[in-house]
């Protein structure tokens, strides 16, 4: 052996000791795209093809085709990083079209760039509206115009995201896990804290339940699902416009979990685990670092990235962007809401064997295919969740410039063509097709068009065999300026009844019989806008045999007062006026030693457990009130120093005290946790909670401060600061 063979040797080895993870963290290869569809499995009746891929897209995380069949994508270059780590805005959305009709899309024209984290978009009148936070953007021929703004973007996976055109006329779209304080243009401000958003094209725009993370679908008859995480499916069931008639009652849910397998359900992917997944696993499990251990310390088996919920052909569809895979649900009635039972058995709809498939998302077709959005990512994890051992072997921007669109039909079908929707007619001819692209689209462009000429040939779809079609109509109609709903009280489908009543006068549903239960609750939210005592009568007889949420539902439309009281605030001591920033200052400087100083981490987490463990959560201890320190644990020693002893430096506003002062002279501070159209939850120190009538809020003030107190040095000396620093920055 040479000696310079021999050097080359001795450096290998001593590498390998001073990080002995580095050889169980190999970088995956990606595969090509002509290659890509021999990886997958699908179940048996269907066919998967390519119909766009790189250099043609990059990064999609939604898409939406418009009335000229052409496919608009929402390019979210810039995951997972932003401008607090130097990572300018990226985002795009571009229009894809197939020019020779190959069935795969060949052109590619940017409409918008340097957009910050685009998540979502929906077609309308030739242009497109964009969510990329913190605003609601319109986009057209060079047009960028800010509809609202104010949505939260501390956290990359918790953006607003996925507007949807929906049987009302409104776009409903999810405000994600990170909320907002949303701005109106006329200046007018309303909170989407555990709330979704819908808005329409005339400006505007009102809160509405939800509470999902990353997606939003309708089925054919305007029932909404979400999804977040481990929960794969949601139903919305009750929403605000409705629950807010009663500001006396507060509901215990709006929501609906109705996957029957449960929270974190088990998915059976194709793909071999990820080597960093299965090393966090271990190093968490044996106490090397701190986290939660899932699935009883297995690295994966189970949701915990239910992603781009959508219907298509009767069930629900959610993708599993850490399994490479798609999972499929049945949906069947279940009292006022739905359950949703796993369809493939110990197998999923869509499987890959290859890591980087990220099915995001996923759209309806004009020919009625289910299109994924597959965002093709080497690793797709959020950055705060990755130990640092770990995370300095990744490249967690890898396959930003690549990117697939899939098509899944039925065996049988036809290859991919253009279909077109331009005219009025056509517009009318689109709600008794069978593909529920050509419903909306058709709906959308007769409420863009608001041409009366189509009343009566819509009105001769209120007899058609389909449906879907029957209600979309019925639909259109209202969006016209046109009610029919009495003309289908008596619609042999459920569904259709639901619409029916909901567009019928309160006083054509007074002697009204029905045994459906969404029918019943339907009804019993329709006759809450009446005043006649033969309403209230009438809502009166739904009580026997209600389920838990027609029974909300009645007690919302009755005017009951809650019947299990909501707990009554404390009087809570006010919060310390801070000190001057001169104070800090000098408290900032007097502490900078620290800086210079060796922390212990085993040191930092007894001093953890002492000052901080009331409000913020390190790995599975502590409490959500305040940052957990996964999400700071990047920042320089300086930045959490400063952040300690001046904690009202710099505040994210997820994290800003609010105060309230009720009615009855109590005073309570916290932050808010949710909120729905008639109550404020606001989490407090050591995790406990304060549901508030807002009908009993005198005043509520949002301060510009943080909940947490100025004056932590008191309590901390200078090492036992330097080992609290060094536990945050090793903290899972």
């Amino acid at each position: 052996m040479t000696m310079k063979a021999a050097a080359f040797v001795v450096v290998f080895l001593l590498g390998a000791q001073d990080d002995p993870l580095k050889g169980e963290l190999p970088r995956l290869k990606a595969t090509e795209p002509k290659d890509a569809a021999a990886t997958f499995r699908l179940k048996p009746g269907y066919r998967i093809e390519l119909v766009a891929a790189e250099p043609l897209v990059a990064s999609p995380v939604d898409m939406a085709f418009d009335e000229e069949g052409r496919l608009w994508i929402a390019e979210m270059i810039d995951y997972p990083f932003g401008d607090r780590e130097g990572n300018p805005p990226q985002g795009r959305i571009v229009v894809l079209e197939d020019k020779d009709g190959d069935g795969r899309y060949d052109t590619r024209r940017v409409v918008a760039d340097h957009l910050r984290w685009p998540t979502g978009l929906a077609c309308w009148d030739g242009g497109v509206f964009v969510i990329s936070v913190p605003d609601l953007l319109y986009v057209k021929d060079g047009r960028r115009d800010v509809v609202a703004t104010g949505f939260g973007a501390q956290n990359v996976q918790g953006l607003a995201n996925n507007p949807k055109w929906g049987l009302d006329h409104w776009f409903t779209a999810s405000a994600g896990t990170n909320g907002g304080r949303l701005r109106r243009k006329d200046g007018s401000e309303f909170t989407v804290n555990g709330r979704d958003f819908r808005f329409r094209p005339t400006g505007e725009i009102e809160p509405v339940s939800g509470g999902g993370q990353f997606g939003s679908s309708f089925d054919d008859f305007g029932r909404r699902f979400v999804c977040s995480n481990s929960v794969q499916a949601r139903h919305v069931v009750l929403d605000d416009a409705f629950l807010v008639r009663n500001p006396y009652y507060a509901v215990k849910a709006v929501t609906a979990s109705i996957a029957q397998d449960g929270d974190a359900g088990p998915v059976f992917r194709s793909s071999p685990d990820e080597p960093w997944r299965v090393v966090r696993t271990r190093l968490r499990v044996t106490g090397q670092v701190r986290g939660l251990v899932e699935g009883g310390g297995r690295p994966s088996g189970y949701f915990t990235s239910a992603t781009g919920i959508t219907y298509w052909r009767g069930n629900l569809y959610v993708g599993e962007v850490a399994g490479n895979l798609v999972h499929r649900k049945s949906l069947a009635p279940s009292g006022s809401t739905f359950r949703a039972d796993r369809m493939d058995k110990e197998s999923e709809f869509l499987a890959s064997s290859d890591i980087w498939f990220r099915p995001v998302n996923f759209a309806q077709g004009p020919d009625g295919g289910l299109y994924v959005c597959d965002m093709y990512r080497e690793c797709i994890e959020h950055p705060e969740s990755l130990p640092e051992s770990i995370k300095k072997h990744l490249e967690l921007t890898s396959g930003k410039d690549r990117g697939r669109i899939w098509r899944i039909v039925p065996e049988d079908a036809p290859k991919l063509t253009a279909s077109r929707i331009r005219t009025m007619e056509e517009s009318v001819a689109a709600l008794a097709r069978a593909e529920a692209w050509s419903r909306e689209t058709g709906a959308r462009l007769l409420f863009q068009g608001q041409d009366k000429a189509a009343v009566p040939l819509i009105e001769k779809l209120l007899a058609h065999e389909r449906p879907e079609t029957r209600v979309a109509a019925l639909c259109a109609l209202d969006g016209l300026g046109v009610r029919r709903g009495e003309a289908l009280l008596a619609d042999p489908v459920p569904a259709v009844r639901e619409h029916a009543v909901r567009l019928s006068a309160p006083e054509a549903l007074f002697d009204f019989i029905e045994g459906d239960p969404r029918v019943r609750l339907a009804l019993v939210v329709r006759l809450a806008d009446s005043k006649d005592p033969r309403a209230a009568a009438a809502i009166a007889k739904f009580k026997e045999g209600a389920d838990a949420w027609l029974k909300a539902a009645i007690a919302v439309a009755s005017g009951e007062k809650s019947a299990e009281t909501v707990r009554k605030p404390s009087t809570a001591p006010a919060t310390p006026v801070p000190g001057t920033s001169g104070d800090r200052k000098k408290a900032v400087e007097a502490y900078r030693d620290v800086l210079e100083k060796k922390g212990d981490a085993k040191a930092g987490h007894a001093v953890y457990q002492k000052a901080c463990v009331g409000c913020h959560r390190a790995g599975p201890e502590g409490s959500d009130v305040g940052p957990a320190f996964v999400t700071v644990k990047q920042r320089s020693a300086e930045e959490i120093l400063v952040a300690i002893l001046d904690p009202n430096r710099e505040v994210n506003p997820q994290y800003v005290s609010t105060r309230i002062l009720t009615t009855d002279g109590s005073v309570v501070d916290g932050i808010v946790a949710a909120e729905t159209a008639t109550t404020v939850t606001l989490k407090r120190e050591k995790g406990e909670t304060e549901t508030i009538l807002k009908v009993k809020i005198e005043k509520m003030v949002r301060s510009a401060f943080s909940l947490m107190p100025e004056g932590l040095e008191k309590a901390i000396d200078l090492q036992q600061m330097a080992d609290l620093i060094a536990f945050i920055r090793e903290s899972p």
